[in-house]
Order: C-alpha cells, then sequence, then structure tokens
C-alpha cells in the first residue's frame, strides 16, 4: 500500500501537475482568447507568421475551428485595431472568397471542423510610422451576411515598421 501512495504522489507532483498548469501546452491562438460574449463557432487554432507582422512583408494566417451553425456565402470577416485605446482601423473582406474558397473548399461552409489558410501582403504607406515596433489590440471575428456573428477572438498584435 505504501508504495502505490510513493507512486501516486510522484505521478501527481511529476507527471500530471505541470499538465494541469497549462505549462505544456502549445498556444494554437497566438495569444488571441474568446471574446465575451456566447458565439455557436468557435475559433479553436489561429496562427500568423511572421509574427511580430512586419510592413513590406506577406504573413500567412490559419484560422480553424468548430461550427455549430453554417458560414454561409456573404459571410464576412471583420478585423477592428485598436492603438492606446483608439480604433484605428477596421477591415473586412469577404470569408468564402477569401478564406474558404483560396483554400480549396466550397462555400457554405457546414457545421463541423473548419481550417483555413490565407495571407496578405502589408504595405507601408508614407503615413505609418519609421523604424519602430507598436503593439495594438486586434479583434477578429466572422459574421454573417445579416450581421450576426458566429466566431470572435481577440488579442495583441504586434508590428514591425521600416
Amino acid at each position: 500500500m505504501y508504495k502505490f501512495f510513493v507512486l501516486l504522489f510522484i505521478y501527481i507532483l511529476f507527471i500530471n501537475l505541470p499538465n494541469a498548469k497549462g505549462e505544456n501546452k502549445e498556444d494554437k491562438l497566438s495569444g488571441f482568447v474568446e471574446c465575451d460574449g456566447n458565439f455557436p463557432n468557435k475559433i479553436t487554432h489561429f496562427t500568423f507568421n511572421p509574427n511580430p507582422v512586419k510592413k513590406n512583408e506577406t504573413t500567412k494566417f490559419e484560422i480553424g475551428g468548430v461550427s455549430k451553425v453554417a458560414f454561409d456565402r456573404g459571410s464576412h470577416l471583420g478585423i477592428i485595431l485598436f492603438y492606446e485605446g483608439f480604433l484605428v482601423k477596421y477591415h473586412a473582406q469577404d470569408f468564402c472568397e477569401q478564406w474558404v474558397e483560396p483554400s480549396g473548399e466550397p462555400c457554405p461552409v457546414g457545421p463541423g471542423e473548419f481550417h483555413f489558410k490565407g495571407s496578405k501582403y502589408f504595405i507601408q504607406t508614407k503615413e505609418d510610422p519609421e523604424d519602430v515596433t507598436l503593439t495594438g489590440y486586434v479583434r477578429l471575428f466572422i459574421a454573417s451576411y445579416e450581421g450576426h456573428i458566429r466566431s470572435c477572438i481577440e488579442g495583441n498584435v504586434t508590428v514591425s515598421y521600416l
């Protein structure tokens, strides 16, 4: 009986405890978290490379998750960027045309697992700052053509300017 308790103690201390703390968990959302609210489709995977984003380079994105409600044609992906508490940019794109179809899938995307890839070239404009790295707060969502938000994640994004 004594050996059982010793083995149980060793298991809890060295094997199970680090996993419970999340020390061995991979960050599949690149530091993002789900937005407050109740959304039918969950984004469980979001990555971008390079990280931090670099101006005048192409950034590759991946987004995936599990949907309970279909992503219909006309759905859009919206990105809202805040810097120091101020809204500085809003960008929307057709989710089917820019993400689903380039990944080789048809729209609508039925309920179930999804995984799509995309890329964007971020050009540095004359209005952009120079030789600085800035971190802003991004809210990324996928909404139906009627405006119902199906998924939402948010987190910090760092951008390097030339």
